[in-house]
């Protein structure tokens, strides 16, 4: 089974960059920012897959807005 795309390459990259600058603050100052760390890792990991959830949710519930105007 393979998982749709739903990113464009541009967004993919940015998900890609701004989750390692996340993920790599742990690293730094570990204490106040251990829950950044998994916001990154998350970030990360969709950016690698290039598969969003939240937009195949929120493209549903659009889409049965449509339907019932």
């Amino acid at each position: 089974m393979s998982i749709p795309k739903n990113m464009q390459a541009a967004e993919r990259w940015l998900r890609l960059y701004f989750g390692a600058v996340l993920f790599a603050i742990y690293f730094v100052n570990p204490f106040p920012y251990r829950e950044w760390t998994f916001v990154g890792l998350l970030v990360l990991a969709t950016g690698a897959v290039g598969y969003c959830p939240l937009y195949s949710l929120f493209a549903r519930l659009r889409s049965v807005d449509d339907e019932s105007d």
